[in-house]
């Protein structure tokens, strides 16, 4: 399949941008890591129908800050969504963003309702509608991880939090002691054979170069400090959706979505699979994305 690959300039940073297929325009927001890659096995399937557009979200991979400290608000990332499209000439285009990549799409439908088409809120992590729920204290024992045995160590449990049954190597210090190591690795050989051969690092590298900012900075903005505007959600006039999966049921991304839905009397739709479902089930989900930004 053939990409269109971009630079776009927006406000404090330049986002790699990626676009394929033809027909009505689908921005799809990556979640935590914010690299396009995480959508590599449904853009395909997508573009069958639609121009995909899949983009590094600010300060990740390949899209760098013009200052590493500046402010990486969800706002400025909704923001980012609408930038993209002005860059490619789009006037609307149908959202869909995970984890948090979900909470970007929610702030772009309060801000720039006018630019969308339709939107997919597919399980953002909302744990402050839930105030001392089991939800909220299991991203607070994640940050708390990250804080104090550090940014890889974190990334282990994160990727444990969204297994179906995660290995309880995932799950114990040691064990999370252990895999940091193997990463710290997989950084390290990237990193030396970028020097040598001048290749740009892999998915893998990235995602984990990412894990320092994921915990340090966008945990915080967007599980803390983030408020939705119910206002604003409530009297849009874009047709959008809450969902969650199959199996994310228990997960700390689950009731969220379900909770958001009832406060504003929109239904939440399911997904086959879990937290990343447009990995393992991408023909499942590309179906059921399909079917919904069809109606």
């Amino acid at each position: 399949m053939d990409y269109t690959v971009d630079t776009v300039r927006v406000a404090g940073a330049r986002l790699h941008t990626e676009m394929a297929g033809t027909g009505p325009a689908l921005v799809l927001i990556p979640g935590g890591g914010g690299d396009a890659e995480m959508y590599a096995e449904v853009v395909p399937l997508l573009a069958r129908r639609f121009t995909v557009i899949t983009y590094d979200r600010r300060g990740n991979s390949r899209s760098p800050l013009d200052d590493e400290s500046a402010p990486i608000a969800v706002a400025d990332q909704a923001a980012d969504v609408v930038a993209v499209l002005d860059h490619h000439g789009i006037e609307q285009a149908h959202v869909f963003g995970s984890s948090s990549g979900a909470i970007i799409a929610l702030e772009a439908l309060s801000r720039h309702g006018d630019r969308l088409a339709g939107a997919v809120v597919h399980e953002p992590p909302l744990v402050q509608l839930l105030p001392g729920s089991p939800e909220q204290r299991e991203l607070d024992e994640l940050r708390r991880i990250a804080d104090t045995e550090g940014p890889l160590r974190g990334f282990v449990a994160f990727a444990a939090m969204t297994m179906p049954r995660p290995p309880r190597l995932f799950q114990i210090r040691a064990g999370r002691a252990a895999l940091a190591g193997v990463l710290r690795v997989v950084l390290a050989s990237g990193a030396l054979s970028r020097r040598l051969t001048g290749r740009a690092p892999g998915g893998m590298h990235r995602l984990l170069g990412n894990a320092d900012l994921l915990f340090r900075r966008e945990l915080p903005a967007f599980c803390y400090d983030y408020e939705p505007d119910f206002a604003a959600l409530g009297s849009t006039g874009v047709c959008w959706w809450p969902a969650t999966g199959r199996d994310s049921v228990g997960r700390p991304y689950h009731r969220p979505a379900h909770v958001l839905g009832e406060r504003l009397g929109v239904p939440c739709v399911e997904f086959p699979g879990g937290h990343t479902a447009y990995q393992q089930h991408s023909e499942g989900f590309a179906r059921r994305l399909t079917e919904l930004l069809d109606t």
